[in-house]
């Protein structure tokens, strides 16, 4: 059973709208992508008119809603817990810095939280943790956790040219790759680093190995995402007959309005029952619910590690509301069906499969 049949939009951008170093200025283009229906929407199974969004013309397709068991079998789990692992000084401070033993601790921790509800995990690692802690990805692996890419650096994608960029992804995916010996295929950019002006990185993934993707957030936040983009799992098609699986974290719409659920400061700030009722939300939509958080969202007392070397402005600010963030991670995962990103998304690939899902042509 189908709830949702596939939509196709065609998707590009002038060179005009390069000129915002950001890529999210307020020219209006926010307001024409709005237009663009979520899972929500009255439109439902109508066509998604060509919009200007990007870099060069992509044709988005969404994926319809599998079902949620075959043939009488076993549901697939349709929450993924999802943790990037990076050191917070390194990745938030100081690109060049060391990467700090501290990571070992705070992903203990968070590997103790889903150990207690007998769940496994989806760890996209940074590159140079991979390079330091070759060790931490195989214990991830031998205890039955997933492991995927989070970049090398953790630099901005939108900071990158094509070659740097090229550079970057290769360093990211054979670090990972030699430190586990496990293939990696999935890869979220370091602060949702694809926006509207170097959607181009998609091609770059593609090209590099990666088929999967979960670095878009559908909804300007000021620094990251592009309003309007597509909420739901959905395939871009690209140049020269490639294509990714686009997966974005979770982002419920109440009153006609998105709002941000998907984890990090979003877990740690929303009132409990909001974040409750907005998680189910979701699953209601028949989407998959992807969370995401950090190592060191584990660790409150981390920010007091650094007094003297950062302002308490900005301690105050990164470590808000990290007390309440394990209760909180305890009570979603007893709660709701979670599991590993690969077995949540497993229904909606082999879907694609399939059906055969045909997309439109580039550049229409």
């Amino acid at each position: 059973m189908r709830l949702f049949g596939p939509i196709t939009a065609t998707v590009a951008a002038p060179a005009s709208d390069l000129e915002s170093p950001t890529g999210l200025s307020n020219n209006g283009l926010e307001r024409s992508l709005s237009a663009i229906p979520s899972r929500s929407d009255p439109q439902e199974g109508t066509p998604i008119a060509r919009r200007p969004m990007g870099v060069g013309d992509y044709t988005v397709t969404r994926c319809p809603t599998p079902a949620l068991s075959v043939n009488g079998g076993p549901a697939h789990p349709r929450c993924a817990f999802t943790i990037d692992v990076e050191d917070w000084y390194q990745s938030t401070i100081d690109f060049d810095a060391p990467i700090g033993d501290r990571v070992l601790r705070n992903v203990a921790r968070a590997c103790a939280a889903l150990d207690e509800h007998g769940l496994k995990g989806t760890f996209f690692v940074q590159g140079r943790v991979a390079e330091t802690f070759p060790r931490l990805l195989q214990d991830l692996l031998a205890a039955g956790h997933e492991i995927q890419s989070h970049g090398y650096s953790h630099r901005p994608l939108f900071s990158m040219d094509r070659k740097a960029l090229t550079t970057e992804l290769e360093y990211a995916k054979k670090t990972v790759e030699d430190a586990c010996g496990v293939r990696v295929t999935a890869f979220r950019a370091p602060d949702f680093s694809i926006v509207r002006r170097n959607l181009w990185a998609l091609e770059v993934l593609a090209e590099t190995g990666f088929e999967i993707d979960s670095s878009i957030f559908p909804m300007s936040m000021g620094r990251y995402g592009i309003a309007g983009w597509e909420i739901g799992p959905h395939r871009v098609a690209l140049p020269g007959g490639r294509e990714i699986l686009e997966v974005p974290v979770a982002i419920a719409t109440l009153a006609g309005m998105r709002v941000p659920v998907a984890g990090g400061g979003y877990i740690r700030l929303l009132p409990g029952p909001v974040l409750d009722m907005a998680l189910r939300s979701v699953l209601a939509s028949g989407r998959p619910a992807i969370l995401y958080c950090h190592p060191y969202e584990f660790s409150p007392e981390e920010m007091d590690e650094f007094r003297g070397s950062v302002g308490p402005a900005f301690r105050l600010t990164q470590g808000i509301g990290r007390s309440s963030f394990i209760r909180r991670v305890h009570h979603l995962l007893a709660n709701l069906p979670f599991g590993r990103f690969d077995d949540v998304m497993a229904p909606w690939r082999a879907d694609a499969v399939d059906e055969g899902q045909a997309v439109a042509k580039r550049g229409r």
